[in-house]
């Protein structure tokens, strides 16, 4: 049995699949299994991947009509055979030591996951992301109260959610041992629901903090960041298994953070429709409706207004109140 399960779901990423493979084969920890989903891709992936089966025992190839990328993390969690799994997206690069420093950090704490910074790449340079806690390891009391919450949703509402979980490393039995797998039925934002459920799930966590070990290719052109049409019904959606979820284990004291997680999705959702070629009356009737449904306005009414920046909280006001022109004129949304 390998000491850690690295799965990396595949489609359509031969530009960038070389680098990524290469980077987990020449880990320094040598015990581990290679999972490659090949999630029904187009181009030469599939065949690539065979090959790098063909020169490596440690890698296992899973060929599969495409289902998107739960499906396909979920596929090769099925056959992962390491004590502990990981998740590298096949667009993406990680340091020589990562699954060394993070399987010696989780093996000597015994802790359900544990998660390190990481690198934002961009065309020509590099950006250190952090959280503003401190590098410690945090039991189940400590997790509730001081470190979930701003996993599923920080103050800064217009950064998004901490949530990813390819910079971290969760041990196999607990993800067994509580069914956690990713809901095919969401499109994206996969990360956002599964790594909410382990955090609620786990009673031990650690965080590497310092250790830059991932590197996340930044893609401004990425289901998040460019609009698509189904893209709102799609956050709602998301929030409202979130809201469900804590609502069916009678646990509200995370409200405010599934608020604050809907708040940013309306500025998402209107950040893309600022970068659309959709005409004004589109972006304003679509800002209009977005704002008549019940998440919206659960979100909005009641919500003490986020410790952000005074322009923030100025949007917050105008999205509370429907001023949705003077919104689109601060947002630059023409």
């Amino acid at each position: 049995m390998a000491k850690v399960s690295v799965i990396i779901p595949i489609y359509n990423v031969e530009k960038y699949l070389n680098r990524c493979i290469d980077s987990v084969i020449n880990q320094s920890l040598k015990d581990i299994e290679i999972i490659l989903v090949n999630d029904g891709s187009p181009d030469n992936c599939p065949k690539i991947c065979d090959e790098y089966a063909n020169k490596d025992s440690r890698i296992k190839v899973i060929h599969k009509s495409n289902g998107g990328l739960s499906s396909a993390r979920n596929a090769g969690m099925k056959i992962a055979t390491g004590d502990y799994i990981g998740f590298v997206d096949s667009d993406d690069y990680i340091e020589i030591n990562m699954y060394e420093q993070m399987y010696k950090v989780a093996y000597e704490n015994n802790v359900d996951f544990v998660m390190s910074d990481y690198y934002k790449v961009y065309n020509d340079s590099k950006k250190e992301v952090t959280l503003d806690i401190d590098s410690s390891l945090y039991l189940k009391e400590d997790i509730y109260n001081k470190i979930y919450p701003s996993l599923i949703m920080k103050e800064n509402i217009d950064y998004g959610p901490l949530l990813a979980v390819w910079h971290c490393l969760y041990k196999t039995s607990f993800i067994k041992e509580n069914d956690l797998y990713f809901d095919e039925q969401v499109k994206y934002s996969e990360d956002n629901l599964f790594s909410s459920l382990v955090g609620y799930k786990s009673n031990s966590f650690y965080y590497m903090k310092g250790y830059y070990l991932y590197n996340y290719r930044y893609n401004p052109n990425s289901i998040s960041t460019t609009y698509k049409s189904d893209s709102w019904d799609v956050y709602v959606d998301m929030n409202n298994r979130l809201y469900e979820y804590f609502h069916k284990n009678r646990d509200f004291n995370f409200k405010r953070q599934i608020d604050l997680h809907m708040i940013y999705y309306i500025f998402n959702y209107t950040n893309q429709l600022g970068s659309s070629n959709k005409s004004f009356y589109h972006k304003y009737k679509e800002i209009k409706k977005v704002l008549t449904y019940k998440e919206s306005r659960r979100a909005l009414d009641k919500l003490k207004l986020p410790n952000v920046n005074i322009k923030l909280k100025i949007c917050t006001l105008m999205l509370k109140y429907k001023l949705i022109i003077p919104y689109m004129l601060v947002r630059k949304i023409a």
